[in-house]
């Protein structure tokens, strides 16, 4: 029996309570357009067809850690049986960076993270690629939990340089579009600033 669905990325950015200002992004000198979304200076996403920016954290950059979410469809607040609240929507993207001291410990916590979604969820033949010049292995997420709104989706996992970089896809039951597809296209619409890829 699957224990009731713990986010990955909500354990790790946990302690965010407020986000912060930061300084003005010359997103020219970096090739960003004005309408991607940036977390952090570190990469930029392009719109999102069906989706809406939502979340944009880097209230913990200073330990290494960025964080941002789209939505697509109305919001719906659900209150478990601890009496938590949560807000739910058709679908959601979450993306999570964090910085470590090596790309060699970015590999190994990737791992965690990956360990974490199989033991949320019924996992599909792992997809390897490369998108924005980045290789990521992708995770169809086939099947959750009962007490899980979100019944399936896909997460993806990869190293940009020393920063681990982990993209989830979170779908209820009744939205209609593809969750591999849909993932793939955020993932080639990511813009990384400089740097060497793992």
């Amino acid at each position: 029996m699957r224990h009731r669905r713990i986010l990955p990325l909500a354990l790790l950015i946990c302690m965010i309570l407020t986000s912060c200002a930061s300084g003005e992004l010359d997103r020219a000198a970096l090739g960003w357009e004005e309408d991607w979304t940036a977390v952090g200076e570190i990469v930029a996403s392009e719109q999102v067809p069906g989706f809406e920016p939502s979340e944009n954290l880097d209230a913990m950059s200073a330990s290494g850690l960025w964080y941002a979410t789209w939505t697509s469809g109305e919001m719906e607040v659900r209150e478990n049986d601890e009496g938590q609240r949560s807000e739910i929507y058709d679908a959601q993207i979450y993306l999570l960076i964090q910085e470590f001291k090596s790309a060699p410990k970015a590999l190994a916590e990737l791992e965690v993270w990956k360990n974490r979604e199989r033991d949320s969820y019924t996992c599909g033949d792992t997809v390897t690629g490369t998108y924005a010049d980045v290789s990521f292995e992708i995770l169809p997420l086939l099947e959750g939990a009962e007490t899980n709104p979100y019944s399936h989706g896909a997460a993806a996992f990869g190293c940009f340089g020393n920063y681990g970089v982990c993209a989830e896809l979170m779908c209820r039951e009744e939205f209609a579009g593809d969750a591999l597809e849909i993932m793939e296209g955020f993932l080639s619409g990511l813009h990384f600033n400089g740097g060497e890829a793992e």
